[in-house]
């Protein structure tokens, strides 16, 4: 597969892994865990970032150098926090993180640390700057999601 193909393969995926994330806010309470509160919270947050680029990236909008930058700032900072907010194991019903990250934490850091590495890396000072950044980031996203993140039953007809 071309490096031509593969970035909007990855940027599709990531967007419909996004997609099927939780987007509403996460109260703590509810009775439950509040640090788990706060590491849905944090990937809320990403998300949120995520989903300013990537409507840049693909023409969905504008692309605005300052909104660029802020989602940037918010990426770096959140992926350089996703360590201490999984360092202890808790999990409740809503969490969508699979055990193993606490099983194989080793790899579960050195993913955070690569998608730490990938925000810091991305170019915010134009369109084809971010757009050839941005899959890096998307990518090191999927890699993790696809091995520690449950998918989470997005429909339900009853």
């Amino acid at each position: 597969m071309t490096l031509r193909l593969f970035k909007p393969l990855a940027c599709l995926a990531l967007l419909a892994a996004l997609a099927a994330g939780p987007s509403a806010p996460v109260t703590a309470g509810d009775g439950l865990s509040k640090h788990v509160t706060r590491r849905m919270a944090l990937m809320t947050s990403q998300k949120a970032a995520m989903d300013v680029l990537t409507a840049m990236m693909a023409g969905r909008s504008m692309f605005d150098k300052d909104r660029a930058r802020s989602a940037r700032r918010q990426l770096i900072k959140s992926t350089s926090s996703i360590r201490k907010h999984f360092r202890k194991h808790r999990m409740d019903p809503r969490s969508n993180a699979r055990p193993q990250i606490w099983n194989a934490w080793d790899d579960f850091k050195a993913r955070a640390d690569t998608a730490e590495t990938a925000a810091r890396n991305l170019n915010t000072r134009s369109l084809p700057a971010l757009r050839r950044t941005l899959p890096g980031l998307m990518q090191s996203c999927l890699s993790c999601h696809d091995t520690y993140r449950s998918t989470p039953n997005g429909f339900t007809t009853h």
